[in-house]
């Protein structure tokens, strides 16, 4: 009986924390709808990891949210469609979850940890040929998926109730490929194990461990909500004041300008490579190389890259979600890799295995095909956008949010 006193005390503690965390939520919530759009104008790569903002921004007539990698985010540039969109112009704003060394098996996670959210929502999934045709089996960076991993979007897609056992075991035995992710996250490595056995006992470990790992996404959630309002909270009142100036915008007249600033980015080499990516790819270009006389590697490397297995299952978890989703591809340089010795009919192996393996699911695909032989449109051979690219990328997400495209 002396104990009681103790036991309530600690009964009315965690009571007391329960409603603090609720209260907070809440606060958090409101906060996050209040500033979402302004939050969109600006880089928030910092909290790119968590989730929360984007349940906001899905729920938000005039903003289209737009998943992906370096390909969108690599160049610093006015025409980058977060920055191009900013006033919004045509009566939207592009939220942009593209990261810097991004790849479809992070997505996937992030797309299962939005679960219902993403049901019926239109997103764009931006996808591009650098990790097929330039990465070693065109397997995603271990150092570059750790730096886009998130523990909240591995939770929640481990115990989510919308998707299917199935997808769970593929993608738990891909994410175990990765082991420095899972370092100081014993639980989550725990639960992956588990599901990748998959046998009978582990299985009810699995189901047994729920209620824990329900407890530890709302826990990590929490502090999602708070690195996001913190964020918010330092941002400039510039920053967070959103103006609105519907215009007309010139499509053809700005190409122009953009390609001649482009130009003048690619002093360094003769072969259109801006001056930023010249270094790390120069010595391919060291010695001439004979036509076509690389298409055989490139279209083996093309065929056996692991990212497509990847893709895979970020397109099965958006099926289970039923979300609405368009899928834009950056192209080819054409010229470029024909300077290193591969045909363009060999780098149309690239959109055929798109096509092939993104059909199946019946979503619409923008290719952008038709721009590989654009001069200036990509500014390296990993086709990340160039000024004068992002011109036409910007039109593409005009067409698609007005629903002109595809």
């Amino acid at each position: 009986m002396k104990q009681a006193p103790h036991i309530a005390a600690a009964v009315v503690a965690l009571f007391a924390s329960v409603m603090a965390a609720v209260a907070f939520t809440i606060y958090a919530g409101m906060f996050e709808q209040k500033y979402v759009h302004a939050v969109a104008t600006v880089d928030h790569s910092e909290i790119s990891n968590g989730s929360a903002l984007e349940r906001v921004a899905l729920k938000q007539d005039d903003l289209l949210l737009i998943y992906g990698a370096s390909e969108l985010v690599l160049l610093d540039t006015k025409y980058q469609a977060n920055r191009f969109f900013k006033t919004y112009p045509t009566g939207f704003m592009v939220f942009n979850v593209a990261t810097k060394g991004g790849s479809a098996l992070t997505l996937a996670q992030k797309f299962a940890g939005l679960g219902d959210d993403l049901r019926g929502k239109r997103i764009v999934l931006a996808l591009g040929p650098a990790i097929m045709t330039m990465a070693p089996y065109g397997e995603v960076n271990s150092r570059h998926y750790d730096a886009n991993f998130s523990e909240l979007n591995a939770l929640e897609m481990m115990f989510s109730s919308d998707i299917s056992m199935d997808i769970k075991i593929h993608t738990a035995k891909r994410m175990l490929n990765f082991p420095e992710s899972l370092q100081d996250k014993p639980f989550l490595k725990f639960t992956l194990e588990n599901l990748a056995e998959n046998s009978l006992s582990n299985q009810i470990i699995y189901y047994l461990s729920w209620p824990l790992g329900r407890l530890q996404i709302e826990i990590v959630r929490l502090q999602d909500h708070y690195a996001t309002v913190d964020f918010i909270r330092h941002l400039s009142s510039e920053n967070t004041t959103i103006t609105r100036q519907p215009a007309e915008i010139d499509w053809e007249a700005l190409v122009p300008i953009a390609e001649q600033e482009q130009i003048e980015s690619t002093a360094s080499n003769s072969f259109g490579v801006d001056d930023s990516q010249w270094p790390k790819i120069k010595e391919l270009f060291q010695n001439p190389v004979a036509p076509g006389s690389k298409d055989t590697e490139f279209i083996d490397d093309v065929l056996i890259a692991k990212e497509w297995d990847d893709i895979e299952i970020a397109l099965q978890v958006l099926h289970e979600l039923d979300a609405d989703v368009i899928v834009m591809s950056a192209p080819m340089n054409v010229p470029l890799w024909e300077t290193i010795g591969v045909s363009e009919e060999a780098q149309n192996t690239y959109y055929e295995k798109l096509h092939d393996v993104v059909e199946p699911y019946g979503l619409p695909i923008i290719d952008l095909h038709e721009y590989g032989t654009i001069p200036y449109f990509s500014m390296d051979l990993a086709s990340h956008t160039s000024r004068k690219g992002w011109i036409y990328v910007n039109q593409t997400l005009d067409g698609i949010f007005h629903g002109t495209l595809p």
